[in-house]
């Protein structure tokens, strides 16, 4: 072989190895995105967020959720509830329908509400009977959801309920954090921090898993706005939050970590600043499986 074409495959193997650290380098020193914090600093430890568990008649035929018979797929076609088979939850829509009716919002057509509980929730880690019997064992024990539940799976009474948590996350230590939630049937998690708002969710019915965000968030000291909801058609339902901190492993979110959104005076409530920030254009969706 010339010594000129050995200098040339020399020289190829050198650029291909050089590519190939480039492209490694690339991937290892991809910036987190930054969310800077609502309110920066230091702050009291809180005792958990605000919730709300709502339970409507499974029997409810007003799902909006679109459903496309001939693809068997959702998202187009026509309104679940128009089918003779399209009672109860479907989607995120009819999460809104049950929070506008427990609200007293609601007009002709929505939910009949069977039960509700309002207070202050500790650690985010609720399932049902159904989950707890059947599926802990593989995902993790949680705290059983506040409303009645017979625990039989296949039991019309252990469905047809939404979640709904909203407060601040506190933040002591910077780093780069992820947060991911355990779902059944979908979800939406929504973190806000003053430069804007980041969501992760699964709408319609899925199966059970966990959802976190694509890429880490470097986070720094001080208060996070959030809400999340959740909602269970049938059987199994489950709805666990948790973060991890510098690669970790996944953990709940301390009670110590979560404050209701009165904790701070203004502004006033996060329901405020969330349709602020979607009519800016400030949220961003997207998320990948834990």
């Amino acid at each position: 072989m010339s010594i000129i074409r050995t200098k040339r495959l020399q020289q190829a193997a050198l650029a291909c190895a050089t590519s190939l650290l480039a492209v490694a380098a690339s991937a290892v020193l991809a910036s987190p995105i930054n969310l800077t914090p609502m309110y920066s600093g230091s702050f009291a430890s809180g005792s958990g967020a605000d919730a709300t568990f709502v339970k409507i008649d499974g029997s409810w035929q007003g799902s909006t959720v679109l459903w496309n018979e001939s693809t068997k797929s959702y998202g187009s076609g026509n309104a679940i509830g128009g089918y003779g088979w399209g009672t109860g939850l479907w989607g995120r829509s009819d999460w809104q329908a049950v929070q506008d009716a427990a609200a007293g919002l609601g007009g002709a057509g929505s939910p009949t509400i069977l039960s509700t509980w309002t207070g202050l929730s500790s650690a985010i880690n609720y399932g049902n009977g159904c989950y707890n019997s059947h599926y802990s064992s593989q995902w993790g024990t949680t705290t059983a959801v506040p409303l009645a539940d017979s625990g039989v799976c296949g039991d019309d009474a252990n469905g047809n309920w939404t979640s709904h948590f909203e407060g601040y996350i506190r933040i002591t230590e910077a780093g780069l954090y992820n947060f991911s939630v355990l779902y059944d049937d979908g979800f939406f998690f929504r973190l806000l921090g003053l430069d804007g708002a980041l969501e992760i969710g699964k709408d319609f019915l899925n199966p059970r898993d966990r959802l976190g965000f694509d890429d880490n968030l470097f986070l720094t000291p001080g208060l996070y706005g959030f809400e999340l909801g959740s909602w269970n058609r049938l059987q199994a339902g489950v709805v666990d939050l948790r973060y991890s901190y510098e690669g970790g492993s996944w953990t709940l979110v301390d009670p110590q970590n979560l404050l209701p959104t009165s904790a701070v005076p203004e502004p006033s409530t996060l329901a405020l600043l969330l349709p602020a920030l979607a009519m800016l254009g400030l949220g961003r969706t997207f998320g990948r499986r834990a």
